[in-house]
């Protein structure tokens, strides 16, 4: 009878204990706390990128004068180039901030060059002039996805600037009894500019219409590069009763600093194209220093250093493009 009793009492306990296990079992598990908030993924539409060409109209010019024992040597360069330009620049939005790249190439170039008191004539159809640079830029104030941005920039530019300015010939060997040049080799006016940007840049963005603006302080530029040659003729100083033949090319270099301005104005026709016209200018000025080997009388000279007095390089003009954004 005992025995009968605890039975039971053990069956009425595990049919009172099943219910409540089956109930935990099937119960939905807890919710588990994320690792991360929910907002640290980035929207999709956070990274916008921008690619395109453009041409731009310029006029360009070089002046420098330097001082030598014959006397001062002077150059005075102007032309007009067509350029041809590939742009990109990737922007985040949600930090603000954008890297942009730029290459440009001259297709055409035409213009008159005065090299004194060595020749003057028009420039020719080898000239090679371009650029290629980057910036990285963070525009704080404002929003760059909508309406109004202005921010500063940091970058670099690559700037190529050699006319064919004719007169590209140095003399490589003389005759022993009239010491007239009789072997030559090529001389090419030929700047090479290294420049380091510091700016301020704006955007504003309407329903159709946009407006983007920088200044571009160049507070360095490293410059180098070579001055084209002036035989076979040589040239003849004031007072001096021989002809002086350059032996060498005379080769350039030294520093600069200057600004860069461009100011855009856009129509989009649709959500994702944009066209935009407007100017560019660039200036630097500064100090060269011009080694000059020649040859006088057929007695070669010691190698000269000819400081300049003025030294001066400027391209401008309008430009036009047509921008992807995606």
């Amino acid at each position: 009878m005992k025995r009968s009793l605890q039975g039971a009492v053990a069956l009425a306990a595990m049919s009172l204990a099943v219910p409540a296990l089956a109930a935990d079992y099937f119960a939905p598990p807890p919710d588990l706390r994320p690792a991360y908030p929910d907002t640290w993924e980035q929207p999709d539409d956070s990274i916008r990128f921008e690619y395109g060409a453009a041409y731009w109209y310029s006029w360009g010019g070089q002046n420098a004068g330097f001082t030598s024992p014959f006397g001062p040597v002077s150059l005075s360069v102007r032309d007009q180039t067509h350029i041809g330009e590939l742009h990109g620049k990737i922007e985040d939005l949600s930090t603000q901030t954008y890297v942009a790249a730029r290459a440009g190439l001259g297709f055409h170039t035409s213009g008159t060059y005065d090299i004194s008191p060595a020749d003057a004539g028009n420039i020719g159809t080898g000239s090679r002039i371009g650029y290629v640079g980057g910036d990285f830029g963070w525009l704080p104030l404002g929003t760059m996805s909508d309406g109004f941005a202005v921010g500063g920039l940091v970058g670099y530019q690559y700037w190529k600037d050699a006319p064919d300015i004719g007169t590209g010939q140095y003399a490589t060997a003389f005759d022993p009894i009239t010491g007239d040049p009789t072997t030559l080799g090529e001389a090419q006016d030929d700047f090479d500019i290294h420049a380091l940007r510091l700016g301020i840049k704006g955007m504003a963005e309407f329903e159709m219409f946009d407006i983007q603006a920088e200044a571009a302080w160049v507070p360095y530029a490293h410059v180098t590069g070579a001055l084209g040659g002036s035989a076979p003729g040589g040239f003849n100083f004031p007072g001096v009763p021989v002809t002086v033949y350059e032996n060498a090319q005379t080769t350039l270099s030294g520093r600069g600093q200057g600004v860069m301005l461009e100011a855009m104005a856009g129509f989009h026709p649709t959500e994702n194209l944009a066209i935009r016209v407007g100017g560019r200018a660039w200036y630097l000025e500064g100090n060269l220093d011009a080694v000059f080997n020649g040859t006088a009388g057929g007695v070669a000279q010691p190698e000269m250093v000819l400081p300049s007095t003025y030294a001066s390089l400027f391209r401008y003009g309008l430009r036009a493009e047509l921008t992807g954004r995606f």
